[in-house]
């Protein structure tokens, strides 16, 4: 169960990075957009230099959105996991009770047993040693 729950997060921490990386992608696209809007008078290469670097970032803004909608979708499947090892951890836990239970019972019907029998023995000798009226 540990180490569906140590999965669980190592994949929460997957999924964070690629949230850290989407927000950069959108701060290096409003940056880009503030550095040539704020440079004056803006030429046609500045723009389609601007343009391409657009298109770099959609590129790669797609690409970790889809890394990103992975690992979601991969950190359900551990949660998944991790739900049906709490269960059967709980299980083994209740049957482990039972057992013990069982167990604690035959010992006792063992001690009862045994003390009904050294009873008995000791009443026996003692009739046998008394004289008959």
């Amino acid at each position: 169960m540990e180490l569906e729950q140590f999965a669980l997060h190592r994949l929460a921490a997957e999924c964070a990075r690629w949230d850290v990386r989407l927000a950069e992608i959108e701060n290096a696209r409003r940056q880009a957009e503030q550095l040539v809007l704020s440079s004056g008078p803006v030429e046609g290469s500045d723009l389609a230099a601007l343009a391409s670097y657009q298109q770099h970032l959609r590129d790669e803004k797609q690409t970790s959105l889809a890394h990103r909608r992975n690992c979601e979708q991969r950190m359900e499947q551990q949660r998944a996991l991790l739900l049906a090892a709490r269960r059967e951890f709980r299980l083994l836990e209740k049957l482990r009770q039972v057992r013990r239970a069982a167990w604690e019972t035959a010992v006792n019907r063992e001690f009862e047993a045994l003390a009904a029998e050294t009873y008995l023995a000791r009443w026996a000798p003692r009739q046998q040693r008394e004289p008959q009226r």
